[in-house]
């Protein structure tokens, strides 16, 4: 008793209460985030969950059990060839049922949707004949009554409809939330034991606006319907599954579920509740756990393709060995991403949605659901306050290596206790909410300057990561005094750069065509402009904008957007040869450079924010790239970056007034480095400049010799002609008086 006196006398001094506040403070905000759903605190607790997760997962990968043959009809690539294109005839798909049936196998769900019925040619010849009923002979009479004869015989869906109805079928149907049409029909909601309606009523199952159903013969005709609705985490990962959903106040099941159903013989459901709050279902005796919202924890069997596959085509060919399929549940859905049912999940980013139907399945029958504890119960919250109370209680009472001690003890044992009842038992614990509340406990009691550094290096980390090379980033969290997020006002150089005719390219290729190009054209031009110290400021459609100067101050920033030009140049070759090697067009770019004044910072709203730049540079840096069409040159560079540079060698494009600037300005073009020039293009440069200081004299006789002799020995400089040309209308009709040799741009 003396001792335990003692204990609480150290403990209520100031700073054992500020700690122990700070650790009680510390779980009540995470309880907070629990009954309010308080983002981003939420998602980033959510996204922790499902990091650790998808680790545990892996590590618990059930073998196939042998009495439960789930297997897969894929309408392949290779189904899509032989067969034709998707949708398929109703006809075929009956066929493919009814080969499914006739070698044995129990049950056959589908993946697809049939929403619309099959166009009837013959009922659609009958109607247009029937226009003309007046004015009908004999003949067309008789036509009509063999084309009604002939419909019935090559109406698809009622052979669809006669395979349902003779054949164990569940159909698949869409529940959503989007506004629009409803389409199809809804096939009968689940009744419980004594057959009444199962009704959501006050339950917290997910709830629907929509559905996309089949065609009502179709449903009729089925043995029954479920759902395939898949509701990714807030990470994007399909993780969980809906076994029921709520459709004015009427519960479905899902696919899977209905599948199981059929398999175990029932058609009624059992709610089992707790508090008002779903907490299960029974199926026959069979314990199925789900959270509140009905929904569980996906039993992933393995990756992709561990459940056994067979293509439609050899299905209905007959190009398959029937003792396989028999006793099987088949499903029947597609694994390409062409029809457009692939989800990212714990055991693969593409993972097809009918497999994750099957491995359901499996998990349904065989009882190897997970059952996941609930911290959103009242169990679960009072759990998290004795938590969060004993480790601030302890914490408060140690020093700070102590406290370092107890943190790595602590999460060693949730983590493996979570392992251990997964693995061993099924059972899932989820850690996030307890490791959150260990992890903020800990670094909340230490030094509040160490966790602002830390905020301020992920922050820098996160903002630029991905726009400047990474030794920039590092630099940045180095010295964070370099960088500021207010905006500043800085003499910069900003650089445009595009695809040359991309409109008329893009209308050549398809949508993936597309992202490959521009994937393949945007890779190694980042690559080279981070490799000059550049950032990138954005993509837009087909153009880069990158600029030198910010984040950390660059002295050089004229001379590296210069070579970073030359570079993006020099590489363009390569660059084509991987286009070409992918089967897409060569391209060709056009590059605009502008150097002044103007404002970099974090901009744009609460929603979202990027460090770019404004001002009047950059428009005519844009200005500029959009020029380099009209020259017919590569790169066009400002004045102010010129006189930046004197070891380039340039060559004088023109004397412009561009839209928008209300002073003209020499717009120059940038050959190479000097020093590694040949003989042959310098002295050409230097005609060049001598032919252009004539045409600014007004010395038409002299350039016009100049420019003939540069076109002669280099014809394909566009140039030389449009002096050429500007000088033989000057011969004929003069330069106004006050002609400074300015040439007006009146489009961008």
């Amino acid at each position: 008793m003396n001792k335990l006196t003692l204990y609480f006398s150290q403990f209520l001094n100031h700073t054992k209460w500020t700690e122990f506040f700070l650790g009680l403070t510390v779980t009540l905000l995470v309880l907070l985030t629990l009954f309010f759903n308080i983002p981003p605190i939420s998602s980033l607790i959510s996204q922790f969950e499902g990091r650790i997760y998808d680790q545990i997962i892996n590590l618990n990968w059930h073998s196939k059990p042998e009495n439960l043959k789930v297997i897969i009809i894929d309408i392949d690539e290779k189904s899509l060839e032989k067969e034709g294109r998707w949708p398929w005839p109703r006809n075929k798909i009956a066929e493919l049922l009814n080969k499914l049936q006739e070698n044995g196998v129990v049950t056959v769900g589908f993946d697809i949707v049939m929403s619309e019925a099959e166009t009837n040619y013959a009922l659609g010849l009958i109607e247009k004949l029937s226009q003309f009923s007046g004015k009908m002979t004999t003949d067309q009479k008789q036509l009509i009554a063999t084309l009604n004869n002939v419909a019935n015989q090559v109406d698809n869906d009622q052979t669809l409809v006669n395979a349902l109805g003779k054949n164990n079928a569940i159909l698949g149907f869409f529940f959503h939330n989007s506004e629009g049409i409803r389409k199809g029909s809804l096939p009968t909601p689940l009744s419980d034991t004594d057959g009444n309606p199962l009704l959501a009523n006050k339950l917290s199952v997910y709830q629907f606006t929509n559905f996309n159903g089949n065609l009502a013969a179709f449903t009729a005709a089925a043995t029954s319907g479920g759902f395939v609705t898949n509701l990714p985490d807030k990470d994007g990962v399909v993780r969980h599954a809906l076994l029921l959903a709520n459709y004015k106040n009427n519960l479905y099941p899902s696919l899977s579920l209905a599948i199981a159903m059929n398999y175990l013989l029932t058609d009624k459901v059992a709610l089992k509740k707790y508090n008002n709050q779903l907490t299960g279902i029974e199926l026959d005796g069979l314990q199925i756990p789900t959270n509140r919202k009905g929904q569980i924890l996906i039993p992933f069997w393995g990756g992709p393709g561990t459940l056994n596959y067979y293509s439609a085509t050899d299905i209905l060919n007959n190009q398959f060995n029937p003792e396989e399929l028999a006793g099987s549940i088949a499903l029947v859905g597609s694994s390409i991403t062409l029809l457009s049912d692939l989800h990212h999940t714990p055991v693969a980013q593409l993972f097809p949605g009918v497999e994750i139907v099957g491995n359901i399945v499996k998990g349904l029958v065989e009882q190897k659901i997970p059952r996941e504890f609930d911290w959103e119960s009242l169990q679960g919250k009072l759990c998290l306050v004795i938590f969060g109370l004993l480790f601030a209680l302890l914490f408060s009472s140690i020093g700070i290596f102590g406290k370092l001690l107890i943190f790595l003890i602590t999460t060693i044992a949730i983590l493996t206790n979570t392992v251990i009842l997964f693995v061993f038992y099924n059972n899932y614990i989820p850690p996030a909410f307890l490791l959150t509340i260990t992890t903020l406990q800990t670094f909340v009691n230490f030094s509040y300057s160490y966790v602002i550094e830390k905020r301020q290096k992920r922050r820098i980390s996160e903002l630029f990561g991905q726009y400047v090379p990474k030794e920039y980033v590092k630099e940045l969290i180095e010295h964070p005094e370099h960088h500021t997020m207010e905006g500043l006002n800085r003499e910069m150089t900003v650089l445009f750069t595009d695809i040359r005719n991309f409109t008329t390219i893009s209308e050549t290729l398809g949508a993936g065509g597309v992202k490959l190009l521009l994937n393949s054209f945007f890779t190694p031009m980042t690559k080279i402009i981070f490799e000059h110290r550049g950032t990138i400021d954005k993509y837009v459609g087909d153009m880069i904008v990158a600029f030198w100067g910010a984040p950390i101050e660059d002295k050089e920033h004229a001379s590296h957007a210069v070579l970073c030009s030359l570079s993006c140049i020099e590489h363009l070759p390569q660059i084509n040869t991987h286009l070409l090697e992918h089967g897409l067009p060569q391209v060709n770019i056009g590059v605009g450079i502008a150097t002044g004044p103007m404002n970099v910072g974090d901009m744009g709203s609460e929603f979202r924010r990027a460090y770019t730049v404004l001002g009047d540079t950059v428009n005519l840096a844009s200005r500029l790239e959009s020029l380099t069409k009209f020259y017919q040159v590569n790169i066009l560079v400002s004045d102010k970056t010129r006189s930046h540079l004197d070891s380039i060698l340039w060559r004088t494009v023109d004397k412009v007034a561009v839209k928008g600037r209300k002073s003209p300005l020499t717009i120059y073009q940038p050959l190479g480095i000097v020093e590694q020039a040949s003989a042959r293009l310098l002295q050409e440069q230097e005609k060049y400049e001598t032919a252009l200081a004539h045409y600014y004299n007004q010395d038409w006789l002299v350039a016009e010799i100049l420019f003939n002799e540069l076109k002669n020995v280099n014809p394909k400089i566009y140039l030389y002609q449009m002096y050429l040309e500007r000088i033989a209308a000057f011969k004929k009709r003069g330069p106004s008086p006050d002609w400074d040799g300015v040439y007006v741009h009146r489009s961008k």
